[in-house]
This record gives structure tokens, sequence and C-alpha cells, in this order.
């Protein structure tokens, strides 16, 4: 199957769930009736309703048996395969205004990682895998995610600080084989990341992309300083060491990249 659209698909499973709804209903209203014909007596409107009953029953056999050919002959592993769910999640993440980038079924919709599994038909968000096959229902779910994570509390003077203190360690070490002492040099914020997060387990609860968006939260803020009246400077991207950049959103939306932090005392 090619061109496949979920949601002609699932406008399909809908006129047949509308039909199937409407004869449950008959089928419960039947059913009301026999219970009343039967406490008052009335056996000929029994025997009626209970075909009634019967009818409603084989009607919705048959709506049943519809609906699971139009579920059997939608072919989702070509959907994935094809690149088909991919395309339309992303056309649906520029309607939205759900920022995605990347490639080769790896993606990132900030502050979230997305991974697509298209051999087996999954989705992996953050490495949990999510069940959806609908890219519409997808994207807004994952809108709501994004909303719900940007207006999450941030306690940006606690993160400033330890982010400052990962940088005196890195600057101390740095500092050791140096003959010139620095105490304010440009440091890369993936090398600050290995000391504010040192070990697996900890990278494992506080990964990259939560530091990128704790960063870009920082980044928006307006002058930050630490406890000891330091303030805080980014450098931008680079031609060189681009595997050391972060990728960010700013308070517009607009995609920047992060490399190096300094923390100075003016003056």
């Amino acid at each position: 199957m090619s061109n496949i659209n979920y949601e002609e698909f699932y406008l399909d499973i809908q006129q047949v769930e509308k039909s199937i709804k409407d004869k449950i209903q008959q089928a419960q209203r039947s059913f009301k009736n026999i219970t009343r014909d039967a406490e008052y007596g009335d056996v000929k409107k029994l025997v009626k309703d209970i075909d009634a009953l019967r009818e409603a029953a084989s009607e919705l056999t048959a709506f049943s048996e519809s609906l699971q050919d139009i579920a059997l002959g939608f072919d989702n592993q070509d959907y994935f395969e094809s690149g088909e769910f991919t395309r339309q999640m992303i056309d649906y993440c520029r309607q939205y205004g759900v920022d995605m980038k990347g490639e080769a079924g790896v993606y990132e919709m900030f502050p979230f990682r997305l991974r697509i599994d298209a051999e087996n038909q999954d989705v992996y968000v953050n490495r949990k895998k999510i069940h959806c096959a609908r890219p519409l229902q997808f994207v807004q779910n994952m809108k709501q995610q994004v909303e719900k994570y940007t207006k999450s509390n941030f306690n940006i003077d606690q993160f400033v600080n330890e982010l400052a203190a990962a940088y005196d360690t890195y600057v101390k070490i740095k500092n050791s084989d140096s003959p010139v002492k620095r105490n304010d040099i440009d440091v890369f914020l993936k090398d600050v990341y290995t000391y504010l997060a040192p070990t697996a387990r900890a990278r494992k609860e506080y990964d990259l992309q939560q530091y990128a968006f704790d960063l870009s939260r920082l980044y928006a803020a307006d002058e930050i300083q630490t406890k000891n009246e330091r303030f805080v400077e980014f450098g931008k991207e680079t031609s060189r060491n681009v595997n050391k950049l972060i990728r960010i959103l700013d308070s517009n939306g607009a995609e920047q990249f992060l490399s190096t932090i300094r923390f100075f005392k003016q003056g």
C-alpha cells in the first residue's frame, strides 16, 4: 500500500463506529424493554423485544466484522517503513508550530528526543515507547507536553549556582596544568555537563536534553548572577567543534546553537 493517510483510515473507522454505537443503543433499549416485559408479565411483547435484541446483535456482529476488515486492511508496517508516518508527522509539526529537527528516524522535539523504529512500528520519546500511529494525535499530545514542560517550575538561581560549581571544578583541573591561572575562561558547555552529571546514573536521570532545556531558560532570563556575584556569558555557534554545540530554542522559539560558557566578575 502506498500514500497511506491515517486520517482517511480513521474516517472509515469512525463511520462504522457510529453504526455500532447506534446498534448498541438499540440493543440496550431492547434489553431494557425485555426486563420490563418479564417483570410485568407481558409475554407477547417479551417475545417481540427478544427478536429485536437478536436482530440488533446480528447487525452489531456484521458491523464489528466490517470494522475488523478495515483495521486489517491498514498496512501499518508499510505505513511506517515507507516513511508516510514520519512525513505526515513532520507536516503536522509545521502546522501546529512544534519544533522538530533530525533525520533517519532520530529527531528532536525540543526538549524531547524522538526515535521512530519503522521496522517494529514503534515510536519512542525519551526512551519511552509511545503506542500511537496517528500523526495528528501524536503531534497534538507532544505540543501539550512541550507546553507543560515549558511552564514547569524552574529554580534558576539554584541551576546557575550548580552550573557555576561544575564550571569551577573544570577550570580548577584545567588550571592545574597551566602556568597562567585564569578563572574566567570559556569552557565548552558539554564539558561542564560532565561535571554537572559525573556518573552514568546521574546522566540517565539528567540527560543532555534536560540540560539543554535548562540552558535555554537560563539563556532567555534577564541578567542573572551567581551567589558570589558573577555574571554568565554564553558563546554561540562556531565552525569548529560542531560536536560540542548544544541546540536550544530561545524565548522566541528560534533555533540557537550554544558552544561555551563563562562566569566572570565585572570590573
